[in-house]
């Protein structure tokens, strides 16, 4: 039985029934669970009980009229009990407590308000938890596996290196309105976090999961950029996909923040840093602002010839702090 061509049948047959003022055409639930648990398993199972339900009206009614109507209930009671899954409740509760919660909130808004009451209410919940994730997006630390050039989360890679006054980070969703101020207060508690162990000079945003972003999400990482830079801290996006890269250089972002801080890869971003702070040491290039303020405008910086290597790096490892 298909579920999708049996609702289909229902709206079609309300559909012309309501032409001709016809009751409405549902499927019951007990009698849906009785059928269930006696094995029916296509449409001539409904003509059997249409069949045996007009027998028993017409020539068993008597012997039914003294019978109790707990007894009834009891029938369809022990159909009903199969249909409840508690195993996927387990499941849900071993996998992931928000879908266990919806699973709870639907089941008992369908038992105590009705079907259509208890729908809405799991959907309501569903879209309260969704919103609730989408605002607090997940901010990952990225950190160097020694020997390699890949980056993996601090918490996913027991042992890895810091280079030495880059800090990275990885965006966990898209940017709109609700979220855009979340992931800027963040990323500025990371920094200040991090100030004694690994003093940040840059910045690094690895942008693979930033899908979209909103009017509101560029102002953000507008005021981003200029926010760090002006504690002296260079902002660098690394991996921005084809929309995002479209929408920053319509809002004018790519030309604030200069196209040579995007990069297709973090590797690259990090290079590209350790060779802009050996420049800046070495005095190759004087980088002033009209009012004197530092700026990311590199004129004349020869940042392409000097060649650039992992040498000290603050390293951790995460099992010694494992039981």
């Amino acid at each position: 039985i298909e579920a999708g061509q049996e609702m289909f049948a229902l709206g079609i047959s309300n559909l012309i029934g309501s032409v001709f003022s016809c009751y409405p055409v549902t499927g019951s639930f007990s009698r849906s669970a009785v059928n269930n648990s006696t094995g029916g398993l296509s449409q001539l199972a409904g003509i059997v009980t249409a069949t045996v339900m007009f027998a028993t009206l017409m020539f068993l009614t008597p012997l039914f009229y003294y019978l109790p109507k707990f007894v009834l209930a009891a029938i369809v009671l022990n159909s009903v009990i199969p249909l409840v899954a508690i195993g996927e409740a387990k499941n849900l509760w071993r996998v992931k407590r928000h879908d266990f919660l919806l699973w709870v909130v639907a089941f008992l808004g369908t038992l105590f308000l009705g079907v259509l009451m208890g729908i809405v209410v799991a959907v309501s919940l569903s879209l309260v938890i969704v919103i609730y994730e989408s605002v607090r997006p997940q901010l990952t630390i990225l950190w160097r596996i020694p020997g390699t050039t890949i980056y993996r989360n601090v918490k996913q890679e027991s042992s890895g290196a810091f280079v030495p006054n880059i800090f990275i980070c990885r965006i966990g969703s898209s940017l709109y309105f609700a979220n855009a101020s979340f992931v800027k207060d963040m990323l500025l508690t990371y920094v200040t976090d991090l100030e004694e162990v690994n003093p940040t000079e840059y910045l690094v945003l690895e942008m693979t999961p930033v899908i979209t972003m909103d009017s509101t999400a560029c102002h953000v990482i507008h005021d981003i950029v200029h926010d760090f830079r002006s504690r002296g801290i260079e902002v660098a996006f690394a991996m921005a996909g084809n929309r995002v890269d479209k929408t920053m250089r319509k809002a004018g972002l790519k030309q604030f923040i200069g196209e040579k801080w995007f990069f297709a890869t973090v590797n690259d971003a990090v290079h590209y840093c350790l060779r802009h702070q050996h420049a800046k040491k070495r005095g190759k290039s004087t980088i002033f602002m009209e009012d004197g303020e530092p700026n990311s405008q590199d004129l004349g910086l020869e940042i392409a010839a000097i060649d650039v290597g992992f040498c000290d790096e603050v390293g951790f490892s995460n099992d010694l702090h494992s039981e």
